[in-house]
């Protein structure tokens, strides 16, 4: 498989998926609901969200094109599997853990399955990115996050 036709089969599939997510945000239960007193409905952020996603997709499809007759690398089953299951782990367990103590441990293996060795690295990566994001979401935009059963006060 040539590496553009690879880009741009995962391109367009980002972008689909983009497109029924946004559908989804528009429906009429998201639109009636503001959040406590921010002014903002509970599909804001998402939309924030995917508004970079449909920008990656277009640019990795305009990239497509350009390495079109470029053979793709050979793909690395192992990592993608290891990916897979590191986020189903996550998905369970931030249910049960929260959203920071299920974030930490999960940031810092997925970092180590990205390649990432430095000790320095992964503990400033597995640490500060959850706190910086749950201190974002809790504290300045007034979005909860789930909660660790054993912590209800964060």
């Amino acid at each position: 498989m040539r590496q553009g036709f690879r880009d741009m089969l995962f391109s367009l599939g980002m972008l689909g998926v983009a497109g029924l997510l946004w559908w989804e945000t528009s429906r009429p239960k998201y639109q009636a609901d503001k959040l406590q007193d921010s002014g903002f409905d509970p599909a804001f952020f998402p939309r924030i969200m995917l508004g970079l996603w449909v920008i990656i997709g277009v640019a990795l499809l305009v990239r497509s094109f350009k390495s079109w007759t470029v053979p793709a690398e050979a793909q690395n089953w192992p990592k993608l599997i290891g990916s897979l299951v590191l986020v189903a782990f996550y998905a369970a367990a931030i249910n049960y853990l929260g959203f920071l103590f299920a974030s930490i441990p999960f940031m810092a293996l997925f970092v180590a399955l990205l390649g990432f060795r430095k000790p320095v690295v992964l503990l400033v990566v597995a640490v500060l990115f959850p706190l910086i994001t749950w201190y974002t979401f809790v504290h300045l935009l007034s979005i909860s996050l789930p909660v660790s059963p054993w912590f209800t006060r964060m």
